[in-house]
């Protein structure tokens, strides 16, 4: 799973493959709108996302520790993983160079306000493969502090649009987000 940033066409539908993600997205850009700026986690209205929030998780850096731990994991994120994340540490989820890519981005994240996509390919024992797409966004926590990502994994295999161009599309890429409203060109 370790993520290398490359170059991802941004024509198709504001480069997103997913539907879910891009709803996502836009809920995202609905709360920097109405705050002015990243989010606070209050902001969040489940009734307002019902058919999302089995795709999204929230991840908190541990300030003592500078851990991150799974706040929340939905069961659509169980279901593709095969694994309950809530209330784990990413180190105890992932090890190697698959935790410093990722705990690489949640740095981002947090340290410049970065919004994260990537599309990965996840390989199981059974030498299965599922593709993809993975959305972290800066979060701040209720005291204004940002130490939580609130994310979105959404399996692309089953979207028409992704059907359509998985083709072109890699196992591992990032795309890094301008700021908290514009997204930006790819790396």
């Amino acid at each position: 799973m370790l993520v290398q940033p490359s170059i991802l066409k941004q024509e198709l539908h504001d480069g997103f493959f997913s539907q879910t993600t891009r709803e996502f997205y836009a809920y995202w850009q609905s709360l920097v709108a109405r705050r002015g700026g990243v989010p606070f986690r209050d902001d969040l209205d489940p009734a307002e996302i019902p058919r999302l929030l089995p795709q999204l998780f929230i991840v908190e850096r541990v300030p003592v520790t500078g851990r991150y731990l799974f706040r929340l994991s939905g069961t659509g994120i169980r279901d593709i993983m095969g694994v309950e994340n809530t209330n784990h540490f990413l180190d105890e989820l992932l090890n190697g160079d698959d935790l410093r890519a990722v705990s690489q981005m949640f740095d981002d994240v947090l340290g410049q306000g970065a919004c994260i996509r990537s599309i990965e390919g996840l390989t199981y024992c059974d030498r299965s493969f599922l593709r993809v797409e993975i959305l972290r966004l800066p979060l701040r926590a209720n005291d204004g502090e940002r130490r939580l990502i609130m994310g979105c994994l959404s399996r692309i295999e089953n979207d028409p649009l992704a059907n359509a161009v998985t083709g072109t599309v890699k196992d591992k890429q990032v795309i890094r987000i301008e700021n908290d409203v514009l997204p930006r060109r790819s790396l």
